[in-house]
């Protein structure tokens, strides 16, 4: 399976086809909102503030992702300074200082994570705390822990969507706490309850927050993983608000997954639980050597991997909403230092931004949903209709016909362009194209005219089930071909309606 897979890759992506469709992504954002699906990355403030690499950092951020993950500019360590003392200087430019103004995610339309409360491992934990241990009581403890997220996490209240509360609180060895629990600061001073006051307090400062645990090595299965059901089934014995459960998913090109193995059964037993999964901190590392992959087939392994995780997150979708990498770019994974440069080239888009095969494998999984072919389209408010073009030419009105639908006039040839877009040819007139001109006006019309490969001829469609579908225009995506009052063919916004949803019929 997998070696047919890297076939069909390598034919499908030669180095010409790569190079012209680099130049002109939709993105990812697109395809995922279309399927309600949010993609989302890591992200590092002091990039975004110095707008790194000619603001390419920010824009194919934008471009791509729906959700931001700040790396550390939300925990613990870059924040809490002392009893009552923050540095809220990032945060406060990310998300705005109070709760009327607006920083810059919420001026480029984006949701955030919160990363991290406490992260439940003393390197990571504020130094100051350590250092005055021995005269930390465990009522101060509590006290502390409570005054600190009541500070963060009520400062933002109403800004971001979810918070990892804890971070990484269970040991890979096996130990005798409960849970296997880290040996940590706040272990030392609240035993495991302090991973209910913390849950506890978080949902106080903002109620209507969704409040996740964060764990890594925990999606095969094993130990670990079984330590894990078994803290969140006492979490929700307790009634803690623990809304759900980032898997990181830090893994290489080694692994495996195919529908219904063990990746498949964990994620199941967590769901058994009645939380949210979330795909919190995605990267596929490549054994490196001398910069370069050891495996000359890595990439190609990568893309694999990448598509089997999209498969896996759609087969749960909804229970998994979100899909998110650490990091976006090869430019600035953490990767490579922390393996002494023995690993890398772990994420979609390579150290030039370039969209690596991995990057359009997700495209083409999110937004490929009908194989190219001859179809007859029909309105699903009129299914004795089709769609049809006035003239046997490249230049013609697109109308409503009755009848057989048979006429080469009324048969299209759709075809997969691999970016996130389809064309849409009538068979009658194969060097035309369905064409969108103001698209984003009340009304936005559509016509046949020559192929030229223009951004107005390219559209999106998304799978309603039943081989119904909506399609819109690629440069107003949001918005959807439909049938007005009359019976024209207009672009409209997307009301959820019949007369914007399309029946496609192979002939």
């Amino acid at each position: 399976m997998a070696n047919s897979g890297v076939i069909l890759l390598l034919f499908l992506f030669s180095i010409s086809s790569l190079l012209i469709h680099a130049q002109n992504l939709i993105g990812l954002k697109v395809s995922a909102s279309r399927r309600g699906l949010i993609l989302g990355t890591a992200v590092a403030v002091r990039y975004l503030r110095a707008n790194a690499d000619d603001g390419r950092y920010s824009s194919y951020l934008n471009q791509n992702y729906q959700m931001v993950v700040p790396e550390s500019e939300l925990m613990a360590a870059h924040i809490w300074q002392g009893e009552n003392q923050y540095n809220f200087n990032d945060s406060d430019w990310m998300l705005g200082a109070t709760p009327n103004s607006t920083g810059w995610v919420q001026q480029m339309g984006l949701q955030i994570r919160g990363h991290n409360l406490i992260w439940a491992y003393d390197r990571n934990i504020p130094g100051w705390l350590l250092e005055q241990e021995s005269s930390i009581t465990p009522d101060k403890a509590k006290s502390l822990l409570g005054d600190y997220i009541h500070a963060v996490v009520g400062r933002y209240k109403g800004k971001i969507e979810w918070w990892d509360v804890i971070n990484e609180a269970i040991s890979d060895d096996n130990e005798t706490r409960p849970f296997n629990l880290r040996d940590s600061f706040w272990y030392r001073k609240l035993g495991p309850d302090f991973i209910k006051y913390a849950f506890t307090f978080a949902h106080e400062a903002d109620p209507s927050v969704k409040l996740f645990y964060n764990e890594y090595n925990i999606e095969h299965g094993g130990l670990k993983t079984n330590r894990t059901i078994a803290f969140i089934s006492w979490l929700k014995s307790e009634g803690i608000p623990i809304s759900g459960l980032g898997i990181q998913w830090h893994i290489d090109t080694s692994v495996v997954i195919t529908p219904g193995d063990e990746h498949y059964q964990i994620a199941q037993q967590f769901l058994d639980l009645n939380i949210t999964l979330t795909i919190s901190e995605l990267d596929v590392a490549v054994a490196l050597k001398d910069g370069f992959p050891v495996d000359p087939d890595a990439i190609q392994k990568q893309a694999v991997i990448y598509r089997s995780l999209l498969q896996y997150v759609l087969y749960f979708f909804p229970k998994i909403p979100a899909m998110i990498s650490w990091g976006y770019t090869d430019r600035y994974s953490w990767i490579p230092l922390a393996s002494n440069n023995t690993r890398g080239d772990s994420l979609p888009l390579g150290c030039q931004y370039q969209p690596k095969i991995a990057y359009w494998e997700l495209q083409e999984g999110l937004a490929r949903v009908l194989v190219n072919g001859i179809y007859k389209i029909s309105p699903k408010s009129q299914p004795n209709q089709c769609l049809g073009i006035y003239y046997n030419s490249t230049t013609s009105s697109v109308q409503l016909y009755s009848g057989t639908c048979n006429n080469t006039n009324e048969k299209w040839n759709v075809t997969w362009l691999r970016d996130g877009t389809y064309r849409f040819s009538p068979e009658s007139a194969s060097n035309s194209a369905l064409n969108v001109y103001n698209a984003t006006a009340p009304v936005g019309r559509v016509a046949i005219y020559n192929w030229t490969g223009n951004f107005n001829q390219e559209w999106v469609i998304t799978s309603q089930g039943n081989n119904t579908y909506r399609f819109g225009p690629r440069t107003a995506w949001w918005r959807v071909l439909g049938v007005d009052e009359t019976s024209n063919i207009v672009i409209m916004n997307d009301i959820m309606d019949g007369s914007q949803q399309w029946i496609f019929t192979t002939v």
